[in-house]
């Protein structure tokens, strides 16, 4: 009887021992499909992580882009602005010597008048003093 209570319980420890083992097995199993699914997700992580830096970078690029874009842009409208104000500047300063020009004539041609006038204002003073000589010497004939 010994032996045989001995026997069952060597068989129960067997069967449990195999349990376990095959426990410890699907645990094994477990534990590899655990690190495997960690690890693809550990990669996924990094790749996305290095996707998110390269999309990072490229905006930053495009904003430096766009910046610089826009200075151009600016600095376009400045020199337009700065032509378009040489070209005012340019059109007054011909008016302006134009005016110049036209108010030296016209200081010459009224100098010139002037010098006329006042070579008849002395052929006439000249004149009248003559006929002034005149009509007294006819006075003083007269008397």
């Amino acid at each position: 009887d010994d032996n045989e209570t001995l026997m069952e319980k060597m068989k129960d420890a067997s069967d449990d021992l195999e349990a376990k083992q095959t426990q410890m097995e699907s645990l094994e199993h477990d534990k590899s499909e655990a690190l495997a699914q960690l690890k693809l997700t550990q990669e996924k992580s990094n790749a996305n992580l290095k996707s998110f830096k390269l999309q990072e970078e490229t905006l930053i690029e495009k904003m430096k882009s766009d910046a610089a874009q826009q200075r151009v842009s600016q600095e376009c409208d400045v020199l337009k602005e700065v032509e378009a104000l040489k070209s005012e500047r340019d059109a007054l300063q011909l008016a302006l010597n134009t005016k110049v020009t036209e108010l030296k004539n016209d200081l010459a041609v009224a100098m010139d008048d002037n010098e006329t006038l006042m070579e008849k204002m002395k052929d006439a003073s000249d004149d009248l003093e003559a006929k002034q000589t005149q009509m007294e010497s006819l006075e003083h004939d007269k008397s």
